[in-house]
């Protein structure tokens, strides 16, 4: 837990020395009819009221900011372990999904369900997050148990290639222009900063088709695993 939040807070001061000095890294693909970026993912969803604080919490920072992207209730996740990550011409028919979906069941069956709080918000030059702090390290058990399967199986992946996910934070702005009042926007995320969104318990997984984004149009549900402790 310390060092989550030992890395939550790294992030958060890097990226703010950048923010007061006008570097933020803008996304010229999220309007772009031409992106064709697509992936797999398993993803958990935070419950509703989490979400729906998150939302409030935008809103606050979206008086401020306008013109920046958004996520919207619906969209906002977090990411379990990108399978393949979202690249140009993918699509699910590229693969053998029925493989894949058995492997990812196998490899959680008997996992419990995750308990994750959500509080506080961190960065990086292209976006704002959500940090999410899992109890017992169950997430990243997950992670290690799905990487190790996925490396002794044949099956195409592309885990850990872009970076090696280890934290349950939720993106919830993307840059995509300039910011008009960058002070404001400054003070405000930093007056946010320790917001509390709630704690929830996760019961279960996504396996999902999806852009970039994981814009909800766009999002393929293809299956859905319970996360439950074994009887036996």
């Amino acid at each position: 837990m310390t060092n989550q939040k030992e890395h939550y807070e790294q992030l958060w001061l890097g990226s703010l020395k950048k923010f007061e000095s006008g570097k933020f890294e803008l996304d010229s693909h999220i309007y772009s009819k031409n992106d064709n970026r697509y992936g797999l993912t398993l993803i958990a969803r935070p419950s509703i009221k989490v979400r729906k604080n998150v939302s409030e919490m935008l809103n606050k920072i979206q008086l401020i900011a306008p013109g920046q992207y958004y996520y919207p209730v619906s969209d906002m996740h977090v990411t379990v372990l990108s399978i393949i990550s979202s690249q140009a011409g993918f699509t699910l028919k590229n693969i053998d999904l029925p493989k894949y979906t058995e492997l990812i069941k196998s490899t959680i069956a008997n996992i419990g369900p995750l308990n994750i709080n959500f509080q506080g918000i961190t960065a990086s030059p292209s976006a704002i997050m959500i940090c999410g702090f899992p109890e017992l390290n169950a997430l990243n058990n997950i992670r290690f148990k799905l990487r190790e399967t996925f490396k002794q199986s044949s099956l195409y992946h592309t885990i850990d290639q872009r970076y090696f996910l280890q934290t349950a934070h939720i993106t919830v702005i993307r840059f995509c222009r300039e910011l008009s009042n960058l002070s404001a926007f400054i003070q405000k995320v930093q007056e946010l900063k320790d917001t509390q969104f709630g704690s929830c318990t996760i019961n279960e997984l996504e396996l999902v088709g999806n852009d970039w984004y994981q814009r909800k149009d766009k999002v393929e549900r293809i299956e859905k695993f319970k996360l439950q402790n074994s009887t036996a």
